[in-house]
């Protein structure tokens, strides 16, 4: 407990990093959503707001849209300092892998003509249908 002090301040610092990273993240998708209402509001035809949405995106590429107050940032720098969101926290993909355990035991086998080792996979198969 004498280290009560330097773990608070380590505490604090990892708080105010995170924040600082996860601001580019925020005002990046803050952005970005303009940008589709944007284009959403002009066109009709989803590869027409697509189009409209990347030229609106590159237009302010280059200017200063967020202000820390120590330093200003263009959407580009915002951008590269954000986090890259997989497709599972956009939302895009969802996969389920099923395995059978029957085929990586056959496998781990080498393809076994063991009457004994066959008839007990099989016999396993059969109570897991149960």
């Amino acid at each position: 407990m004498q280290n009560k002090g330097l773990v608070k301040l380590f505490a604090l610092l990892f708080g105010l990093v995170s924040i600082y990273q996860l601001s580019f993240t925020f005002k990046a998708n803050q952005i970005e959503k303009e940008a589709k209402t944007y284009a959403e509001s002009k066109f009709q035809d989803s590869e027409a707001i697509n189009d409209a949405e990347v030229r609106y995106l590159d237009s302010i590429s280059g200017q200063e849209v967020f202000d820390l107050g120590i330093a200003n940032f263009t959407f580009k720098e915002v951008k590269e300092k954000s986090m890259n969101l997989g497709l599972d926290l956009k939302g895009g993909l969802n996969v389920i892998l099923e395995i059978s355990v029957k085929d990586i035991l056959k496998g781990l086998a080498n393809n076994s003509k063991d009457p004994a080792f066959n008839k007990a996979l099989a016999d396993a198969e059969e109570l897991q249908k149960d």
